[in-house]
């Protein structure tokens, strides 16, 4: 996991609501899917809250979308957050993943296998 990433959730009585911070990649999507397949049973809304995300690396973006069942998440049950409003599925991550974040800085990559 990336050291600038964090993760805060809470659970509430009709679904489960997520903040993230920092640098979403690959294991912060680990991460992110774990919380979602333990925390989160298909019922109510799961809000991912992504205002505070300086990053979205496509690797972690794509890894986020194939880790969680679709079942789980299809729908309208699904809104992510961030700072242009509230859009509709996992997939948005991939959409965030080749928007520019506002105050984020290119990071080179020196990862043979990295998909900077």
């Amino acid at each position: 996991m990336n050291r600038r990433f964090s993760m805060k959730y809470r659970i509430l009585k009709n679904g489960l609501f997520i903040n993230l911070s920092g640098v979403f990649d690959g294991s912060s999507a680990w991460q992110l899917a774990n919380t979602i397949l333990t925390r989160f049973h298909g019922l109510g809304k799961l809000l991912i809250d992504t205002r505070e995300l300086s990053t979205v690396v496509p690797f972690g973006a794509d890894m986020i979308v194939n880790l969680v069942p679709r079942f789980l998440v299809e729908g309208k049950n699904v809104l992510i957050r961030d700072q242009e409003g509230t859009h509709s599925g996992l997939d948005y991550f991939q959409t965030l993943s080749e928007k520019k974040i506002p105050g984020e800085r290119r990071r080179d990559c020196f990862l043979a296998a990295s998909a900077c």
